[in-house]
């Protein structure tokens, strides 16, 4: 019998993000467990915890996904999060706190898209500069 396919949502924030839980279980996920007020010196026993409790096989249905709305904090959770994996226990593992980093990439398709459309050009060897307002995204 195939395993659950697990999403844990660490974030340090006070609340799961609604759009992270919809976002998760749209895409497949059978579980969504959230973690909420999660400090960075709790990230490594979380991930071992997560890791270790399923075999090998068991881990490849499974996923951390850092939330939050700190994009440097978010960063510094998912490396801690990396240090507590090893072969063969590791998972997926994603950061995208407050969307800003699916929103960048988004943003890039966007401009890799009109480019081709518009002037049969891609984005290999081109400079760009890209402006944008303040916070995460």
């Amino acid at each position: 019998m195939e395993k659950v396919s697990i999403l844990h949502l660490i974030t340090p924030a006070k609340n799961a993000s609604p759009f992270d839980v919809n976002m998760a279980y749209d895409a497949g996920f059978d579980k969504v467990m959230p973690y909420t007020n999660v400090t960075l010196e709790e990230v490594v026993g979380l991930t071992q915890d997560a890791i270790f409790s399923r075999s090998p096989s068991g881990i490849k249905r499974e996923a951390l996904f850092i939330g939050g709305r700190d994009v440097d904090l978010a960063m510094q959770m998912l490396d801690k999060s990396k240090s507590a994996m090893f072969a063969p226990f590791s998972c997926s593992i994603f950061a995208d706190p407050s969307g800003a980093f699916t929103t960048a990439a988004a943003m890039i398709a966007k401009v890799e898209f009109h480019l081709k459309q518009n002037f049969n050009e891609t984005l290999t060897g081109k400079v760009i500069s890209v402006f944008g307002a303040t916070g995460p995204v």
